[in-house]
């Protein structure tokens, strides 16, 4: 369950990532590499106006990931599922969103959510995986690969068929999230809230069927 879960998430991750790309000047939501560097150069070219706009996205993002770490230690039960409703409540605010406004304002929702998922699903079988980019799983099936070929160990080719599973459900998001902006533009991140429906339903299965088994073994 845990890595069909991560399938899906990696899905969104993808979704997501072409979604603020194609329609927020090539933001990518997901991460704050380019905001940390467009904040840099801002003060030697930018506005005044626009280094605010962009230190309060670093600032939510800080405070998404601050959250995604400490509410395990005080929240009981799955965090997952508080993710995934994050998450909803996120795409669904993003949708009302004018094209006309700030590009980077409007992937506030986005920046929360991406650094929420990033620190809630962070891997699975033991293995550390971001859904939300993909520069780490990549480099971890290439040298998986590498070390599978070198020594032929089925633990590497393991590790390997992981990571690019990982992969292809991120750009299969991608692709579905491309289709989705081709249609419907802005409102085409409303679609996204099948692959989180499906993700919530399958914490909620898993969570019933661990009540099933901790009534049976009590019985």
């Amino acid at each position: 369950m845990d890595t069909t879960l991560h399938y899906i998430m990696s899905y969104i991750g993808g979704f997501l990532g072409v979604y603020t790309i194609l329609l927020r000047g090539g933001n990518f939501g997901s991460a704050q590499t380019g905001n940390m560097i467009y904040l840099v150069t801002g003060w030697f070219g930018g506005s005044f106006q626009e280094i605010v706009i962009r230190v309060i996205a670093l600032m939510i993002f800080i405070a998404s990931m601050i959250a995604a770490y400490l509410l395990p230690k005080y929240v009981k039960g799955d965090i997952r599922r508080i993710c995934i409703w994050v998450e909803i409540t996120g795409v669904v605010l993003a949708g009302f969103l004018p094209a006309e406004m700030n590009n980077v304002v409007a992937l506030y929702p986005i920046f929360a959510v991406s650094a929420f998922q990033w620190g809630v699903f962070s891997g699975a079988r033991g293995y550390n995986s971001a859904t939300t980019f993909s520069t780490n799983n990549l480099k971890q099936m290439v040298l998986a690969l590498t070390d599978y070929f070198r020594t032929k160990e089925a633990k590497e080719k393991e590790k390997a068929i992981f990571y690019a599973s990982t992969l292809l459900s991120f750009q299969i998001g991608v692709l579905g999230g491309f289709i989705a902006v081709s249609k419907w533009q802005i409102a085409g991140i409303w679609s996204c809230l099948l692959p989180l429906g499906a993700a919530l339903a399958l914490i909620e299965l898993n969570s019933a069927r661990v009540r099933v088994l901790k009534k049976k073994m009590a019985g």
